[in-house]
């Protein structure tokens, strides 16, 4: 009940806010000082951008993992291969769960029940999406964000190692936020 509340709470007010968003949008524009306009606003919109270019990347990302895993799916003879390669790329979206958390499982079920060229099939699909993200993701997250991909593979991981998940997710977006507002200053 408490998150159906909470839900239908945040669904109402957010059409609420929707429908009156010109008029907040100037009546804050009126308030804001000039100055802070001048300093703040294109530091905000890097943030905005920034956060757009990680999403994309995260797209990017997913796309990738439901092709490599549908593909094997495929030739593995699955039933539903494209629905499952949906349903694990939707998962492997998710920082802390990933493909493991469905392939691995499953692998172990198949090799539970005497299926091991299934069970070998799909740690080989397992193996191959992972490693795959793994080499791409700093590169698309970097280029998309406009970072080096070693800086944006250092932000990862420190912010991982800080802040757990909310810092992996943060750190690129701080990251590409601090490197606009250098270049803008220098």
């Amino acid at each position: 009940p408490n998150g159906a509340l909470g839900f239908g709470t945040g669904l109402i007010s957010s059409y609420m806010i929707s429908a009156k968003l010109p008029r907040i949008r100037e009546a804050l524009r009126q308030r804001v000082p000039k100055s802070w306009k001048e300093q703040y606003l294109p530091a905000l919109q890097t943030v905005k951008a920034s956060v757009g270019a990680y999403l994309l990347a995260q797209a990017k990302l997913a796309s990738v993992t439901f092709a490599i895993v549908t593909g094997g799916l495929l030739i593995l003879g699955t039933h539903l291969a494209p629905l499952w390669g949906f349903l694990i790329a939707l998962v492997d979206a998710v920082p802390l769960l990933g493909t493991g958390t469905v392939m691995l499982p499953w692998a172990l079920v198949c090799f539970l029940q005497d299926d091991h060229v299934r069970a070998i099939g799909i740690l080989a699909v397992y193996a191959a999406a992972v490693t795959t993200r793994s080499v791409l993701e700093p590169r698309l997250i970097g280029r998309q964000m406009g970072l080096d991909p070693l800086v944006t593979l250092v932000a990862l991981y420190l912010g991982f190692r800080f802040w757990g998940i909310p810092g992996l997710l943060l750190t690129p977006i701080l990251a590409s936020a601090a490197k606009s507002l250098l270049t803008a200053k220098a």
